[in-house]
């Protein structure tokens, strides 16, 4: 039905359906999960993989479709922002923040974003987004967005997933953070780091003691951090005087 009505009226079936509430996307997907867990049956690995799939179902974080073949598809829906300053560079969050333990555990350099909860339109989500960390930057969101579709394959669900990525650019006047932070010189293996302007939130908006690291960087930079092979890598700052 869904797709006749997006062929008849050119309806972004993806969207609308993230758009419903979640008793309704669980309905949606609870024949495409029962195919996944049938195809599980009596192998401990990817019942595991399903138990995880269906949590994810369950909490809204994305939902089950099937493609033109008649596969199981997962669909996750997500924003992202580039947000530029005055001088072009732009925000992109290359760490997680501990402040029990002290240190920067290190995460591929990418956009903010943020998935899509059920119920919830693109706009309402770039608004939840640039209301929390985001907001000492007060962002002022430029007019339409880009949307790009993708599919690759889960390997830890077994499936195949579609990306539904809804784009957003956004200019800042704002001073810079009020928690620059830098890392020491000599720091071994982080020499990437020493020009790039990092900063984050931990004073305002900590998630389990936790905070994103942002850092403002080129094109050049960007694609250099995006690929160096440090994901997971662990570092210490020190707040900039």
């Amino acid at each position: 039905l869904l797709s006749d009505l997006s062929s008849m009226m050119k309806i972004d079936s993806d969207r609308l359906i993230c758009a419903m509430p979640q008793d309704t996307r669980l309905k949606l997907s609870l024949p495409a999960l029962r195919a996944v867990q049938a195809q599980a049956a009596g192998n401990a690995k990817q019942l595991k993989a399903f138990r995880e799939l269906e949590k994810e179902v369950h909490e809204g974080k994305c939902y089950l479709t099937s493609n033109g073949h008649g596969s199981v598809l997962r669909v996750v829906n997500l924003i992202t922002l580039r947000l530029e300053r005055w001088d072009g560079k732009f925000c992109v969050e290359v760490g997680k923040w501990s402040l029990k333990e002290g240190i920067v555990q290190q995460t591929r350099a990418r956009l903010p974003g943020s998935k899509m909860r059920a119920g919830e339109l693109a706009m309402q989500a770039l608004r939840r987004l640039t209301g929390k960390e985001l907001s000492v930057l007060n962002p002022e969101v430029g007019g339409g967005a880009a949307v790009e579709v993708e599919e690759a394959a889960s390997d830890s669900y077994g499936v195949t997933t579609r990306y539904v990525k809804t784009n957003f650019t956004a200019t800042t006047s704002a001073p810079a953070a009020k928690d620059t932070c830098v890392v020491p010189t000599g720091a071994e293996g982080f020499e990437v780091f020493q020009d790039i302007e990092l900063w984050d939130t931990h004073g305002d908006f900590l998630d389990n003691d936790k905070a994103s690291v942002f850092a403002w960087v080129t094109d050049a930079e960007f694609q250099h951090l995006a690929h160096s092979d440090m994901k997971g890598r662990r570092f210490m700052f020190m707040k900039e005087i």
